[in-house]
């Protein structure tokens, strides 16, 4: 049975369209961690407030980027030779990047030790000074 699934996994990641797919079905399982994992710390930290409108927002957003996910999969297509499946695969990478940092920013705040997350958080920190940086000096320079 372990066998089976292992091959069947091999051979979807084979082609770019089972690539993309179990990018995609990555994205919704890390999604779904990501809800419920940000509901139980919502629960467990007092310093955290639940309210169910958050969570709502919340699940709304993450169907609407799975919405959109899919939606680029056939805008993909237009675009020629492999430069539509290196969009579409680096635009899933980057939505795995930041559904993984939310998991990490949930598991500190049920006061877990993130000690070993440290230089990834420093890392995406980094990263996204930079582009606002870069963004500013670009409405400056117009």
């Amino acid at each position: 049975m372990d066998i089976e699934l292992f091959n069947f996994l091999r051979k979807l990641i084979e082609t770019e369209d089972g690539l993309i797919l179990y990018a995609l079905a990555l994205i919704v399982i890390m999604e779904i961690v990501d809800f419920a994992s940000g509901t139980f710390a919502a629960i467990v930290n007092p310093d955290v407030e639940y309210k169910s409108r958050i969570g709502i927002n919340g699940l709304i957003r993450k169907v609407l980027g799975i919405f959109m996910l899919l939606l680029l999969i056939p805008m993909s297509v237009l675009l020629p030779e492999k430069t539509g499946f290196m969009f579409l695969y680096s635009i899933y990478i980057g939505y795995l990047v930041f559904t993984f940092q939310s998991l990490i920013e949930n598991y500190q705040k049920v006061k877990g030790n993130i000690l070993l997350f440290k230089p990834i958080l420093k890392a995406f920190e980094h990263l996204t000074k930079e582009k606002s940086n870069d963004d500013k000096e670009d409405n400056h320079g117009s």
